[in-house]
């Protein structure tokens, strides 16, 4: 089956799938090389399959399906894409239970509230974003100790292996697929929920440096702004103003909070300029 591939680095191992399954992959469309790109560029490379960097555009889509593309297969990708009227397949993967949890930034809010929609779905593109029609979906357990980089390894690993079971039988989950119901939209996250406030309790201040990861949250120490992607922290009854860096050495700092410390090591934080 010839395939149009779309995405970033969240789930590339359904790229890597769909590779050696030996589906030809006609093109793939992802985003500027970076953290976020690079898996996906580099399995491009070493497979040589044409790479494109641009927005799709329906003359492109419509050209790829004329060459014989049965498939538009999207997983983690920003970018509206436009569909063809004679497309056969068109696949988007989302990190939780559709109908909940539309939206651009589920993942952190897995973590921050809402745990029992955590999961993978397959789902038909539809003209507006995650409602298309439910193929395959498979839940994920979210425990106490939950991470963005935890959540995204596991989804890496589940993934393709829910793709494995839906690609082998596709007809006839395509022909069954169900349509979502009412569910629920999760508004975009902003710098105000990815940064901290040293005024919160230690286990709030912990789930929200959890639920941002790699991707970090804004923190101001001694008046200077940092991005931080990981910290310790601890009940303990203090004296020291919210915020106060209690103690500081080349390998870490310990920062007050309403109820407790947070010790970062220097290795998780970056200077902002």
């Amino acid at each position: 089956m010839k395939i149009a591939y779309f995405g970033y680095n969240l789930f590339s191992s359904c790229l890597e799938l769909l590779i050696n399954r030996g589906d030809e992959i006609v093109c793939i469309y992802s985003g500027e090389k970076g953290h976020h790109t690079d898996r996906v560029i580099n399995l491009a490379e070493q497979n040589q399959i044409p790479l494109c960097l641009d927005k799709p555009d329906q003359k492109k889509m419509e050209e790829l399906v004329q060459s014989g593309v049965e498939l538009f297969f999207v997983a983690e990708y920003p970018w509206k894409i436009p569909l063809p009227g004679d497309l056969k397949f068109a696949i988007n993967t989302h990190p939780t239970m559709l109908p909940d949890g539309r939206g651009q930034t589920p993942m952190p809010s897995l973590i921050l509230q809402h745990s029992q929609h955590a999961g993978i779905t397959f789902h038909k593109m539809a003209s507006e974003f995650d409602q298309g029609d439910i193929l395959l979906q498979k839940q994920i357990d979210i425990d106490d100790s939950e991470t963005f980089d935890t959540l995204s390894a596991r989804l890496y690993i589940e993934a393709p292996l829910l793709l494995e079971t839906l690609l082998s039988n596709l007809d006839h989950y395509y022909e069954n697929a169900m349509p979502q119901g009412e569910g629920s939209y999760w508004p975009k996250l902003t710098r105000q929920h990815q940064t901290i406030d040293w005024n919160r309790s230690t286990a709030e201040l912990l789930k929200q440096i959890r639920a941002f990861g790699s991707l970090c949250v804004y923190v101001k120490i001694n008046n200077h702004d940092f991005l931080l992607n990981a910290a310790e922290g601890v009940v303990h009854q203090h004296d020291f103003k919210a915020g106060t860096v209690v103690s500081v050495d080349q390998f870490q700092l310990v920062v007050a909070c309403s109820d407790g410390l947070i010790s970062i090591s220097s290795n998780c934080l970056t200077k902002l300029t």
